[in-house]
Order: structure tokens, then C-alpha cells, then sequence
């Protein structure tokens, strides 16, 4: 009886800690997240590729954190921004760093262009694992649905 219980118990903890295993964060294409977001979601203006020196200047990045951005001409405030760090203490880091640019942005807009102030108020900017997206658009609603997929 001792003996069967033992290997229950056993058993128990083996399939229990094989689901511990699976919990790994999930990993994505974040070039290939940016470019959806960049073709599937509608902007007024124009969007393009910033090399990662170019986007390494907009932003402040962590180490090893690649960026993935596309800007506009500056007729507005759209943009898309994927950041891939090394591990989501380092994502976490960059998600401080990106919500202080955008919180910089709606200030400098609320003079210049306070139209555009709803429109970073309203930015798709999250972490997840250890990517960091932001998606500044009048859709935001879009943008939340093709991250949700990509993550799928």
C-alpha cells in the first residue's frame, strides 16, 4: 500500500513539473509584428523604416535590445515601434524607457499640435515577455488585434 502511494505521489509531481517546463514566453517574428502592424493598421501619414542606429536615437534602448521603428514625416504623431530585448528584465526596462518617450511626446504636443495628444493617449504600448510594442495610430483597437495574434 506504502509502495502505491509512493509512486502516486510520484507520478503526481513528475506530470506536475513536466507543466512547469512548458511555460516558456512565447517568441515571434518582431520585424515581421512591426510590419503587420505598419500594412494592417491606417495612417494618415506615411510610415518608414529608421535604421536601428537612426531608431537607436529616438529611443532610449538597453543593452542588446534590437528596435524595430517606422516614423512618419512629422505631420504627425504616428508610429510603430517593436523592441526585442534579450529577457523581460531588460523588456521591462525598455517598457520604463518607451512610456517616458511617449509621456515626453504628449507634452511637446499638447502646444504644438494638441490634436495629436489623443492620439498618444490612446497608443497601443505593452510588454510582452520580452518584446515591447507600441503602435501609435487612430486605431488602436486594430493595432491590439494583430498583437493579440502574433502572441497566439
Amino acid at each position: 500500500m506504502k509502495k502505491s502511494r509512493l509512486t502516486a505521489v510520484l507520478a503526481a509531481l513528475v506530470i506536475l513539473t513536466a507543466g512547469c517546463g512548458g511555460d516558456k514566453a512565447k517568441e515571434i517574428d518582431a520585424k515581421g509584428l512591426a510590419g503587420s502592424l505598419l500594412s494592417e493598421v491606417t495612417y494618415e501619414d506615411e510610415l518608414e523604416e529608421l535604421s536601428e542606429e537612426m531608431a537607436a536615437m529616438q529611443f532610449d534602448t538597453e543593452d542588446g535590445v534590437k528596435i524595430y521603428l517606422y516614423m512618419g514625416g512629422g505631420a504627425t504623431a504616428e508610429e510603430v515601434a517593436v523592441f526585442e530585448a534579450p529577457d523581460e528584465a531588460a523588456a521591462k526596462k525598455q517598457l520604463a524607457h518607451v512610456k517616458d518617450f511617449v509621456d515626453d511626446q504628449i507634452e511637446t504636443e499638447r502646444d504644438y499640435r494638441p490634436e495629436e495628444v489623443k492620439r498618444l493617449e490612446d497608443a497601443v504600448l505593452e510588454q510582452r515577455g520580452k518584446y515591447v510594442i507600441l503602435c501609435v495610430s487612430a486605431d488602436s483597437d486594430k493595432a491590439k488585434e494583430i498583437i493579440e495574434k502574433a502572441f497566439k
